[in-house]
């Protein structure tokens, strides 16, 4: 299995992010409607449940390239094509230029 940024030719992976933490004061009325129309559709997962919940990990942060590569090592024996993958995100976190502490 491929990721599936890897896949598109845009570079795209299966999800995007949405950062919350800059809606408030001031947050444009058509960005709240935009949130609003993606969760009425199903399209934004909070993570706020048991079975929707997830971590995400950015390549600058400064955890994230020993992460990937034990993750990486964890699916190898299931699929060696995915790992490999996986292996190549680890390393341009490894090397990102902008490392910094998770926030």
């Amino acid at each position: 299995m491929k990721l599936d940024r890897n896949i598109n030719p845009d570079g795209r992976g299966k999800y995007a992010l949405i950062k919350l933490r800059r809606q408030g004061k001031g947050f444009p009325l058509s960005c709240q409607k935009a949130a609003q129309l993606l969760k009425k559709h199903k399209l934004v997962d909070f993570g706020n449940t048991p079975n929707t919940e997830f971590f995400v990990i950015r390549l600058k942060d400064k955890f994230a390239a020993v992460a990937l590569e034990a993750y990486a090592i964890a699916a190898f024996h299931d699929d060696p094509e995915y790992s490999k993958e996986v292996l190549v995100l680890a390393r341009k976190a490894y090397n990102h230029p902008q490392k910094r502490m998770p926030d």
